[in-house]
């Protein structure tokens, strides 16, 4: 499966200029899509990579009522492994 990975430097144009500015930034970051939404609004969702089939779904309905608010949703790239329907 080819997801078209994208890797984008820390000195790259594309590279978000709110990240650059953290105290340690990330070096790399690795993108899926549309790399220009790096320069909305954006936020990460962060948890747990074993969490509750009720956690998952608040994550998954957080992430959702946001994005359809126009916010970038930010994730870690975590894998899901229990969870068959959002």
């Amino acid at each position: 499966m080819n997801y078209n990975i994208k890797t984008i430097n820390i000195e790259d144009k594309e590279y978000p200029e709110s990240l650059r500015a953290m105290h340690k930034p990330p070096r790399k970051l690795y993108a899926i899509g549309n790399v220009d939404l790096l320069k909305s609004n954006c936020i990460a969702v962060v948890g747990s990579r074993n969490c509750t089939d009720y956690g998952y779904r608040m994550a998954a309905k957080f992430a959702r009522e946001l994005a359809e608010l126009g916010v970038t949703i930010v994730s870690g790239f975590a894998i899901r492994y229990r969870h068959s329907s959002t």
